[in-house]
């Protein structure tokens, strides 16, 4: 009579099944385990397994769901303007709101909506777009990307770093 790989005891019917990875025969009891993948039974002849196909579970595949990330990274690429303190300011006051209706409108506290209009607090991105769109203003611009004066074309091909940076800094103190 065949053995259970997992508990050792000797039974007639032993299952196929997927623990953890490996494929092993175990004992009706410990089938439980794992996953079914095919059953062995040895009834009368111990010399021939008759094999029998069992039932393999097979996950659809999932949909692509678009992530935060992506809506972000399309984002990434704009700036706040200098003055968006102003704006938010005077656009809630033209719309005759408190800093405290204004947050409960965005879903935000209105130390925080203070902080914004005072200019001591950057909204992020998600932020900004909210308060764009309920304030009917414009705070996001597309941003350029700056390129570093005076970096040499070795410094472009093996990155800066941090030498580099305090040789900048040393040049400019003694100037």
């Amino acid at each position: 009579m065949p053995t259970c790989e997992i508990c050792g005891k000797n039974v007639a019917v032993l299952t196929r099944v997927l623990i953890e990875g490996a494929e092993v025969s175990v004992c009706r009891d410990c089938s439980r385990l794992g996953k079914p993948v095919l059953m062995i039974s040895k009834l009368k002849n111990p010399g021939k397994p008759t094999l029998t196909t069992g039932v393999q579970t097979v996950k659809p595949p999932r949909q692509p769901k678009t992530s935060n990330r992506d809506i972000e990274k399309s984002i990434e690429s704009y700036s706040l303007v200098e003055n968006y303190g102003f704006l938010v300011k005077s656009a809630r006051e033209r719309m005759g709101l408190s800093p405290e209706e204004l947050g409960v409108k965005l879903g935000e506290k209105a130390s925080v909506i203070r902080k914004i209009e005072q200019g001591k607090l950057k909204p992020d991105n998600v932020l900004a777009r909210k308060l764009e769109h309920f304030l009917k203003i414009k705070l996001l611009v597309p941003s350029t990307e700056i390129k570093p004066v005076g970096v040499s074309k070795v410094e472009e091909e093996r990155g800066l770093t941090i030498g580099d940076l305090l040789k900048g800094i040393v040049e400019k103190t003694e100037e």
